[in-house]
C-alpha cells in the first residue's frame, strides 16, 4: 500500500470510528431507563420492588452492598453488575461515552482479527465490520444501548474479543502472555459461557494451530478457571433458577430443551454469518483435508456454537444470550467472506456455496423456524449473486473497487441510519408510555395502568425488550421510581 493510498485507507478509518462512536453516544444517552435500570436505582435486595421500604444508591459502600446481595441471591455475574449498579447511578453521558467506546473497540478487534491479505486492499473493510455489527448482531437493543444489557453482553462481548485477538494475533512473548492471562481472567469472570468458550478455543488451538508455546495455552487455561468458578459457585444461582426462572431443578430434559430452543435461536440469528463459515468448511472437507486443518479454522465457531447450547443449563430461554456467543462469530465469518469473495475459485467453490445454503436452510427447518428457513433460502441466493457480480466490480489490477464499495456502504448505513430513526421515535412513543402510567398510578386508577402498554412498531428489534413488556415486576418499579421515588 503506497503513502496516499495509506492516507486515504486511514481517512476512512478515522471517519468511520467517530461516525460510529456519536450514533451510539446518542443512542445509548438517548436510550430510555427500563426495569433494572429503575431498580438498580435501589440497593439490591431482591427482584421485586418492597414499595416504599427500597433504600436509594447514595455512595459506593451503597454499590459494594448491591454487588454482595447481588451475588448472594441472584448469580454470578457480579463484576459486571457492580459496573451496571455504579454507572445506573452516575451521569448518564458518563455511561453513554464508555459504552461507545466500548462499541468501537469491539468493531476493531475484529477488523484486527482478520488475516486475509486482500484485507489491505479494502479501503472500506472496517466500514463494513461495524454495519455488519449494526445489522446481524442479535438483540441490538437489549445487547448494546440499555446499561443493564450492554455491560453483560457488549462489555463482556468485548472482553471475549481482547482475549481471543491476544491469545490469536499476540506475537509470542512474556509480556504478551501475561496481558493474555489477564484478558482471560477477566473475560471469563463476566457470564456463564465466557470461560467454556475461551476454554474450547485455547484447547483447540493447542491441538491444531500452536502459535505460541505450549505453557502460554495452559497458563491461559488456568487463568480461565477463577472467572469460571466466581460464576459457578454463586449462591444466588439457585436463588434465581426457583425465585425467576420458577424452577427448583432443572432435569436432563429441561436441558435438551431449552438448548434446542438457544440453537434455535442462535440459527436464525446467525443465518447470514453462518454462510461463509459454511462455505470454508464444505471447501476443507472437499478437499480432504487432515482433522487439524478442519480444527484451525473452526475453532471460534465451534466455542460460540456449544456456548450457545450451554446456555440449555439455566432452563430459560432468553434471546438477549444469544449476543454473547454471536459476537465472536463475525471473526471467522469476515475471514472467509474475503476468502469465498476473493480467493476461493473453481468448480469446489460453487459446490461449497450451495451445500452450505442447503446446509443452514436444512438448520433453519431442523428447529421450525419455518418462514426463516425460506427467507434465508432467498438470501442466500442473492448473496450468491452478489458474489458472482462481484469480480465485475474490481479494478484492471484485480483489486476491489473503491465505488463499488462505497456505494454499497453508503446503502448499507441508510438502513442503519432509519433504524436509528425508528429507535428515536420508539423512545419518545415509550417515555409517553411510563409518563401515562405514572399519572394514573398517581390518580390511583390501577385499571386504566393496567390497560396501558408500550406500542410495538418495527424496531422493536432494536429496542429492549423490557420497553414492550409490562408485567408486574415492571410496574412495581416504574411505581417505586418514579411515583414514591420521583422519578430522580
Amino acid at each position: 500500500m503506497n503513502p496516499a493510498s495509506d492516507f486515504k485507507h486511514n481517512k476512512i478509518n478515522v471517519i468511520t470510528v467517530s461516525a460510529v462512536f456519536l450514533l451510539v453516544l446518542l443512542l445509548s444517552f438517548i436510550c430510555p431507563l427500563i426495569t433494572d435500570d429503575m431498580h438498580f436505582k435501589f440497593i439490591w435486595n431482591g427482584f421485586g420492588a418492597n414499595a416504599g421500604q427500597e433504600v436509594r444508591v447514595g455512595s459506593i459502600g451503597d454499590i459494594f452492598q448491591s454487588a454482595a446481595h447481588y451475588y448472594q441471591y441472584s448469580g454470578g455475574r457480579v463484576v459486571c453488575h457492580f459496573l451496571v449498579f455504579a454507572l445506573d447511578n452516575l451521569p448518564r453521558a458518563l455511561f453513554a461515552n464508555l459504552n461507545a467506546l466500548m462499541y468501537v473497540t469491539a468493531g476493531y478487534l475484529i477488523y484486527k482479527h482478520i488475516t486475509v491479505d486482500i484485507a489491505k486492499a479494502l479501503k472500506f473493510l472496517l466500514p463494513f465490520v461495524y454495519l455488519s455489527m449494526f445489522l446481524v448482531l442479535p438483540v441490538w437493543g437489549d445487547s448494546v444501548v440499555w446499561i443493564s444489557g450492554s455491560v453483560n453482553y457488549l462489555w463482556a462481548g468485548t472482553a471475549i474479543l481482547w482475549a481471543l485477538y491476544l491469545i490469536d494475533c499476540s506475537k509470542p512473548g512474556v509480556a504478551s502472555g501475561i496481558l493474555a492471562c489477564v484478558a482471560v481472567l477477566i473475560a471469563s469472570s463476566t457470564g456463564e459461557i465466557a470461560g467454556g468458550m475461551l476454554i474450547v478455543v485455547i484447547v483447540l488451538r493447542m491441538l491444531a494451530h500452536r502459535k505460541h508455546k505450549t505453557g502460554f495455552y495452559i497458563a491461559a487455561l488456568v487463568s480461565a478457571v477463577p472467572g469460571i468458578m466466581l460464576i459457578l459457585l454463586s449462591p444466588g444461582n439457585a436463588n434465581r433458577m426457583a425465585t425467576v426462572d420458577l424452577h427448583e431443578s432443572i432435569g436432563v430434559l429441561d436441558v435438551l430443551r431449552t438448548s434446542y430452543g438457544y440453537l434455535g435461536r442462535f440459527i436464525d440469528w446467525n443465518a447470514i454469518v453462518l454462510f461463509p463459515i459454511l462455505v470454508t468448511l464444505f471447501m476443507i472437507i472437499f478437499r480432504k483435508s487432515g482433522w487439524r486443518d478442519i480444527l484451525r479454522p473452526m475453532a471460534v465457531t465451534i466455542a460460540c456454537l456449544l456456548g450457545s447450547l450451554a446456555l440449555g443449563m439455566s432452563g430459560v430461554v432468553i434471546s438477549r444470550a444469544i449476543f454473547t456467543s454471536s459476537l465472536p462469530l463475525l471473526i471467522p465469518m469476515w475471514n472467509f467472506t474475503l476468502l469465498l469473495l476473493y480467493n476461493y475459485k473453481g468448480e469446489r467453490k460453487v459446490k461449497s456455496v450451495y451445500a452450505a445454503l442447503i446446509t443452514i436452510s436444512a438448520l433453519q427447518f431442523l428447529t421450525l423456524n419455518w418462514m426463516s428457513g425460506i427467507l434465508t433460502s432467498l438470501v442466500f441466493a442473492v448473496i450468491f449473486l452478489i458474489g458472482r457480480v462481484r469480480p465485475y466490480a474490481l479494478s484492471g489490477q484485480g483489486r476491489p473497487s473503491l465505488i463499488f464499495d462505497a456505494v454499497l456502504v453508503t446503502i448499507l448505513s441508510v438502513s442503519v441510519m432509519s433504524n436509528a430513526v425508528l429507535f428515536v421515535i420508539d423512545t419518545v412513543r415509550y417515555n409517553s408510555y411510563i409518563d401515562q402510567t405514572v399519572a394514573a398510578m398517581k390518580e390511583g386508577d390501577m385499571n386504566k395502568v393496567a390497560n396501558l402498554k408500550p406500542d410495538i412498531y418495527l424496531s422493536d428489534r432494536f429496542f429492549p425488550s423490557e420497553g414492550t413488556i409490562v408485567s408486574d415486576y415492571s410496574l412495581s418499579w416504574i411505581y417505586e421510581y418514579h411515583v414514591l421515588g420521583g422519578g430522580i
